[in-house]
């Protein structure tokens, strides 16, 4: 079920595009209807830290808002980046000690016991931060250098958003019948790496043949990783946690996502900031400059035209070399996932679920064998 949620970040690209191209308010008025019954679910349904989500959410923000303003709006040394960086990584470490002493924690520090469940709570975050960079980033691509509208931007980012769902389900049918997860994490941060590794070779003479094929590998990797991380996480703790680990891995899945739209937005804009004095344009400098690049790539189509080839090949060659950044990062954080696999230690995975509810006595004892079991072995 979880890895719908990473099918909806790659084809929330496309929606989106249709949305911004009709009327771009309906994307935040879809979600009020949206939201407000899933808040209503969750305080009606769900127990949650009030306290530790008090703390968690707004250390986040002031860390987020520094990281992106840093260098942008305001210089690193000014007071307005350093206040919020700090405010935020005291709010941070406050929320970890709150953790440790709330009953009823967010992310129970009990589920990193072991290093198989760690480094798949580790994947987990790798690969949310890697399937937004690409759900945010590539369709910049279409509409900066290619110079498509917003809408068929989405429509070329088809091969990924359905080859995210195809591998996804593949992968999920893949580990059901094998029982072993360390190959197949394995094999997808390896596709993830060559996906990112094709995607710098992307410039405005690319064939609609090779990004739709590059489209294809990169979502073999982030497609297949979606699917099969829980059961891993799972596999080694007691069945009594189950639902905390459920609810810790759509926490730490849910802060990949967005992390991966603020490192891919913070390397864009120090690279495209860094390249712009090599447009001879003063006023596409001017235009383009302090983060405006992404929200100008949607207008592209428009406004190319008003332009010297010349001039505008040379906006074509930032935007190529910012993003080019960013897919060099993304293999970066794809090979430490394909490492972080080795950390992780096999286990066959349940055939099937039993919890304390309505179980019988002997069964109990022998899952909590099992357990013991595996716990056992771990330490070994």
């Amino acid at each position: 079920m979880f890895s719908w949620s990473g099918v909806a970040a790659a084809l929330g690209s496309v929606v989106g595009g249709a949305l911004a191209q009709a009327n771009w308010r309906w994307i935040f008025y879809l979600n009020i209807p949206i939201c407000g019954a899933a808040l209503a679910a969750i305080l009606f349904f769900m127990r949650l830290d009030y306290l530790g989500n008090l703390i968690f959410i707004p250390s986040i923000i002031s860390i987020l808002l520094g990281l992106v303003m840093g260098g942008i709006e305001h210089p690193w040394s000014s007071w307005r980046i350093i206040l919020p960086l700090v405010l935020g990584i005291l709010g941070w470490i406050a929320f970890h000690i709150q953790q440790h002493f709330s009953s009823n924690p967010s992310v129970p520090s009990r589920l990193f016991s072991n290093r198989t469940s760690a480094a798949a709570f580790v994947l987990t975050f790798l690969s949310s931060v890697l399937v937004q960079a690409i759900s945010y980033f590539l369709p910049i691509y279409f509409q900066a250098v290619l110079g498509t509208t917003v809408f068929h931007s989405g429509v070329n980012f088809l091969p990924f958003a359905i080859g995210t769902l195809v591998f996804a389900t593949m992968s999920g049918i893949l580990l059901s019948k094998l029982g072993a997860y360390r190959p197949l994490h394995a094999s997808a941060f390896a596709l993830s790496a060559i996906g990112f590794g094709l995607f710098t070779l992307l410039d405005g003479s690319t064939s609609k043949i090779a990004w739709a094929f590059i489209q294809l590998i990169a979502s073999a990797g982030s497609g297949m990783i979606l699917s099969i991380l829980l059961p891993a996480i799972m596999a080694w703790l007691p069945e009594s946690d189950v639902a905390s680990a459920s609810a810790a891995y759509s926490f730490i899945r849910t802060f990949g996502y967005i992390w991966g739209v603020t490192v891919a937005s913070i390397i864009f804009n120090a690279v495209f900031n860094k390249n712009l004095p090599s447009i001879s344009s003063l006023s596409l400098q001017t235009e383009l400059k302090d983060g405006a690049a992404y929200s100008f790539a949607s207008h592209v189509h428009e406004v190319r035209g008003q332009y010297d080839a010349s001039v505008w090949n040379e906006v074509i060659q930032v935007y190529v070399k910012s993003l080019k950044a960013i897919w060099w990062v993304g293999l970066g954080f794809s090979l430490v996932g394909f490492f972080v696999v080795g950390v992780e230690r096999g286990l066959e995975l349940r055939k099937e679920l039993e919890t304390e509810y309505g179980i019988d006595e002997d069964k109990k004892t022998a899952i909590q064998d099992n357990s013991e079991s595996a716990e056992a072995l771990e330490l070994s």
